[in-house]
């Protein structure tokens, strides 16, 4: 059996690299927190996954019940926690004692929650990426291994064939 997918968003990293909602928390924190869920509930992967917004506690209004207060409720299908150490704290702990890590996609820019991320081998979503997805049904993608190529496309081949030669024939290097 696999287990579930999970996807966990760094909120205020998120909403401060966005261009509308980025001014606005500085002036309505709350309209632009309910706004940004609104926007993640239309980007929630269709496979699925469960989506966790990931708030930091001291920008929250309401009083802090303990470390990790979740919301009571689901909000526009998504589940929202106040970390009441900071987001990135909360993000990084969850990474590294999930059962699977592979199974978390990460919505971050953050170095370190990118750090831990890798090491864990989850999906990473940089905030760009995900700003930039549709509507439900977007998935995330896996960032390449650095060591490892990607994959070529027929017209990288064919640009490199006409730049160092056609493919050598084995019979041509026979004398």
């Amino acid at each position: 059996m696999t287990a579930r997918r999970e996807m966990l968003i760094d909120a205020f990293n998120v909403i401060f690299a966005h261009p509308r909602l980025g001014p606005l928390v500085r002036r309505e924190p709350e309209r632009a927190r309910e706004e940004f869920l609104v926007l993640v509930a239309g980007r929630v992967p269709s496979d699925g996954s469960r989506v966790v917004v990931v708030f930091d506690a001291h920008r929250d209004p309401g009083p802090v019940a303990g470390k990790g207060r979740q919301g009571a409720t689901l909000r526009h299908g998504v589940q929202t926690v106040y970390a009441t150490e900071t987001a990135d704290t909360w993000i990084r702990e969850r990474i590294r004692n999930a059962e699977d890590a592979r199974t978390i996609t990460v919505v971050t820019s953050d170095r370190e929650i990118l750090d831990t991320a890798r090491a864990h081998h989850c999906t990473i979503l940089r905030v760009s990426d995900f700003l930039q997805l549709g509507t439900r049904g977007a998935k995330p993608h896996r960032e390449p291994d650095s060591d490892k190529p990607g994959r070529s496309s027929a017209r990288d081949i064919a640009e490199w064939e006409q730049l160092f030669g056609s493919p050598r024939n084995e019979d041509d290097e026979k004398p």
